[in-house]
């Protein structure tokens, strides 16, 4: 998928350093969840597999990839197709929405909404490997706040925080159990959620793969809009290179 296939979008105005998410993110991210090798810089594999560089020139790209260990997987998001060095191969490409809150949400008083801590992290693993809402690390749920819905005991939704860039705090990790879909639970995390972050004056905004329909229309219906459409290339070593 060529960058070219990209159709400018933007339906709300936003700092300019969003149009490359990662690399504002990890410039302001505690030094214990990043790697940094020259002009590139990468979370930690435990917490999530981005990877960013000022620009995206074989030679930036280069500085990140050299952190890339064989097997490992290494995801850019960037306003353009990365220039690739020789010895990777492309295993994922897609295009994203980016989108940013409009409108101001509610905190919700559903004594069923609960924070989720370190002790919950053996189920919310388990609830990210059985929906796939998107990158989900051991550590992940340690990069900001998240919240969840348990039934019976069981951790059956959940929606938290990822990149935090200046005023802007990216939503992620929206999912619910197959069993208990349908109840609105999802929508009710992210307002929820949305509100406890502006209430520290801040901005929320998420990523959403322009192919998810029913995602994409459920965030206009929450108030989010198009900020920028962004470039999903996720890489690792070429086999032939040693991996």
């Amino acid at each position: 998928m060529q960058s070219s296939s990209i159709e400018p979008v933007s339906e709300i105005a936003t700092e300019e350093y969003l149009a490359n998410p990662v690399w504002a993110a990890l410039a302001e991210a505690p030094p214990a969840f990043v790697e940094r090798h020259e002009g590139g810089a990468r979370y930690r594999p435990e917490f999530a597999p981005f990877g960013a560089a000022q620009n995206y020139t074989a030679q930036s790209v280069s500085h990140v990839v050299a952190m890339l260990q064989p097997g490992q997987r290494l995801s850019f998001f960037t306003a353009g197709k990365p220039d690739l060095p020789p010895g990777f191969d492309v295993v994922r490409e897609a295009v994203a929405n980016q989108m940013v809150a409009a409108t101001t949400s509610t905190v919700s008083s559903d004594e069923r909404i609960v924070r989720l801590g370190i002790d919950d992290t053996p189920d919310m693993l388990r609830l990210a490997e059985m929906t796939e809402p998107g990158p989900f690390n051991l550590r992940t749920n340690e990069l900001g706040h998240f919240f969840g819905i348990r039934k019976g005991g069981q951790l059956v939704a959940m929606a938290g925080e990822r990149m935090t860039a200046g005023k802007y705090v990216e939503i992620s990790a929206v999912c619910t159990h197959p069993e208990w879909r349908g109840r609105g639970f999802g929508r009710q995390l992210m307002e929820h959620l949305a509100a406890t972050i502006q209430e520290r004056n801040r901005v929320p905004f998420l990523h959403v793969f322009t192919n998810n329909v029913s995602a994409v229309r459920l965030y206009r219906e929450l108030g989010y809009r198009v900020a920028r459409t962004l470039q999903l290339t996720a890489i690792m070593r070429s086999s032939a290179d040693g991996g």
